[in-house]
């Protein structure tokens, strides 16, 4: 009977001792992150904006190497466009429809664009989508 008490222990122990290593090793994980909040979106689409270098040919105002990121998104917000789908390639320009912007834009988007994220792609859309809201 006391070798059925002390086996009985031991398994109690050993049991204990696996839900304790499992419950430290689960403290330390990495969370995953959450959805950004609109603001953070807004933020980093902003910082990515400028560098990623958009900002070196569109203004938020006016015209400089390409149109002015307000006269892109009323456009696009008039022709139900899709600006993530352009940037990445996969729709045609539906602004500025210049043989000579349309190669430039080709380039970037051939270019440095195809390294950028899907998530920072969505920030930097949702940035020019809102940059009226952001700026009065």
């Amino acid at each position: 009977m006391q070798l059925f008490s002390i086996i009985i222990g031991l398994l109690l122990m050993c049991s204990c001792n696996r839900d304790n290593k499992s419950k430290k090793a689960s403290d330390n994980a990495v969370p995953e992150r959450g959805e950004l909040s609109i603001e953070s979106q807004l933020l980093l689409g902003n910082r990515l904006f400028s560098e990623k270098t958009c900002i070196t040919c569109h203004d938020l105002n006016k015209n400089n190497i390409g149109p002015s990121i307000r006269e892109i998104m009323t456009i696009y917000k008039e022709k139900n466009g899709d600006i993530t789908a352009f940037l990445k390639g996969q729709a045609k320009p539906i602004v500025d429809t210049t043989s000579s912007q349309v190669a430039i834009m080709q380039a970037n988007i051939d270019g440095f664009l195809k390294i950028v994220s899907d998530e920072e792609m969505k920030t930097i859309a949702i940035y020019m989508l809102h940059v009226d809201e952001l700026n009065q």
